[in-house]
């Protein structure tokens, strides 16, 4: 697996080749120069969310960032989505095997809900949410270095939205809208003004709401800001409010901190 020197080195070698500084990079990130340091000396490692503009930025792909630049064949590092199917088909019945009401049921679907702020049950009852799942594993299965062709994807989803995602993080061609700081400096503004880690927040991705866990079939501009306080914030636009949350690593314990209405 690659380790996080390799991947910092990387990084670095994309930035001069570009010949940004760190604090250039940092402020294309809305992040401080500290952060871009501990990646590139391979103390930390980019959070999840901020691999797709951190690749864009760097003009690469999420596959290269996280292969350290070297193509690598992980003959045992592929992708089993039926593995991925089976395994939520499991967790779905595990109230067949203990009782929907049983402490070990009720705690096992309850540490999922928490975890991911979602309803599993609900989720599980809808084929376009279950989707939601398989791309949020398989995204997660990639940043572990596992591997997955576009094919295999298209067989386990349908949803182009979806499917876009996750060919962003294998280095397929797809395209993710944008909003930035020169198309509404007013919204920009009133983001910034939220938390002193927004100073420097110049734009936005445009992301499905059901990624986002929030309400699906909807389009939000998104951005993920890291802190050096073991959290991560996310801004969600959309429905005429500005939202942010704090979660950790993979979007786990989301919490809403700010919900105001757009100027």
């Amino acid at each position: 697996m690659t380790s996080n020197h390799e991947v910092g080195q990387f990084i670095q070698r994309k930035r001069k080749e570009l010949s940004i500084t760190q604090k250039d990079l940092a402020d294309k990130l809305s992040l401080s120069p500290q952060a871009i340091s501990k990646w590139e000396t391979g103390e930390t490692l980019p959070d999840t969310g901020m691999l797709l503009t951190l690749a864009d930025v760097l003009e690469t792909t999420v596959d290269k960032i996280l292969s350290g630049g070297v193509f690598v064949l992980r003959k045992n590092k592929t992708i089993n989505v039926n593995n991925i199917l089976e395994g939520l088909k499991a967790l779905d019945n595990l109230r067949n095997f203990f009782g929907e009401k049983s402490t070990f049921y009720r705690g096992a679907i309850e540490g999922i809900n928490q975890k991911m702020n979602i309803d599993f049950e609900k989720y599980m009852k809808d084929e376009s949410s279950k989707e939601v799942l398989i791309t949020e594993i398989i995204i997660q299965y990639l940043m572990d270095g596992y591997t997955i062709t576009k094919e295999e994807v298209n067989s386990v989803v349908q949803s182009a939205k979806m499917r876009n995602l996750i060919y962003k993080y294998i280095g397929e061609e797809a395209t993710i809208d944008k909003l930035f700081y020169q198309d509404n400096p007013q919204l920009f503004d009133q983001i910034r003004s939220l938390e002193p880690e927004f100073m420097k927040i110049n734009s936005l991705n445009k992301l499905p709401g059901e990624y986002l866990h929030l309400d699906q079939g909807k389009d939000y501009w998104a951005n993920q800001i890291e802190t050096t306080r073991g959290f991560c914030f996310g801004i969600a636009v959309g429905d005429g409010k500005i939202r942010v949350f704090t979660y950790g690593f993979g979007g786990e314990n989301m919490k809403l901190i700010h919900e105001i209405n757009i100027l």
